[in-house]
Order: structure tokens, then sequence, then C-alpha cells
């Protein structure tokens, strides 16, 4: 989240939908749910979620162009449906992109800190959010949680 603060630019985001977490079943969620607080599994914790952050404000369009996200981990791979021209980022479609524009504000205040007014001015940063249906982190860092969680002797849990 800092590198997104500090971005100059701006980012873009994978943003699974409602929907696609909720077809994650509540032993995967429940799973995911403890590898948070898990130290062990931070890292592939971390990762997952790094593979959702894309360091620049990428379009879907532009991913198209490109066949490829390049995010803060790894790129993943863009394939375009040619029957619905849909765009699928690591296998999962992406639904809908909303696009925001974080605007800067000038306040100006008098000698006594009374704002005076206030303007827009150069340099915001623009931000896309694209809800896709899934994850889009790749199957290995889920294979490795389940394996900790195996080895762990917490039982075997089913990987769809």
């Amino acid at each position: 989240l800092q590198r997104m603060h500090e971005s100059t630019s701006g980012f873009a985001v994978l943003a699974p939908s409602d929907a696609a977490i909720d077809a994650m079943g509540p032993e995967q969620l429940a799973m995911l749910e403890t590898a948070c607080t898990d130290p062990a599994l931070q890292q592939i914790v971390g990762r997952m979620a790094a593979y959702h952050i894309v360091s620049t404000p990428m379009t879907a369009e532009i991913m198209g162009q490109y066949n490829v996200v390049p995010t803060r981990v790894g790129e993943l791979p863009v394939e375009m449906d040619p029957q619905d021209g849909s765009l699928y980022v690591n296998g999962r479609r992406i639904i809908q992109s909303y696009q925001f524009e974080d605007k800067l504000v000038q306040n100006y205040e008098d000698t006594d800190g009374n704002l005076l007014g206030s303007e827009a001015v150069e340099g915001g940063k623009r931000c896309i959010i694209h809800e896709v249906d899934g994850l889009v982190s790749p199957d290995d860092l889920w294979h490795a949680m389940y394996a900790h969680y195996e080895t762990a002797g917490l039982g075997a849990m089913s990987f769809d």
C-alpha cells in the first residue's frame, strides 16, 4: 500500500468481485483468513496480494495490447476472448473497470489560518480498479499454503 501511495502517476488494482470471494467457499476463505495471521505464511499472503497491484494506471485496453500485466511481484498473462472481446488476467475475467482521478487541491489561508478558498491544481493520480471474477495470483501460491497446512498436521484441504 505504501508504494501505491508514493506513486506519482497512479496505479491499478485487480479486485475480486463479491461473487468471486463468495465462490471461494468457506474452507478456502477460512484458510486464507488463518494464513493472514500466521507468521509462517506472511510471505505467501503478501505475494498473493501483490499480484493484485499494478504499479501504473493500466487500462484494460493497454493490457489487451501488451498481453501481459506487470504486477508488483511478476507478470501475469492477459488473453482476449475472440468471441466477445472479454479480457482475462491469469484466467480471470475482467468484469468491469472503474477509473478515478485523484485531484490535488491547494488551500489558501489568511495569516490566522482561516480558509479563504481552494482550487484544483495539476498533479493528481489516476487509479483504475479492475473488478475480476477471481483471485489472479498464481495457483502455486495456494498450493504452497495447502502444503504448509498439511505439513503442520492441520489436515488436507481440497484445491479446486
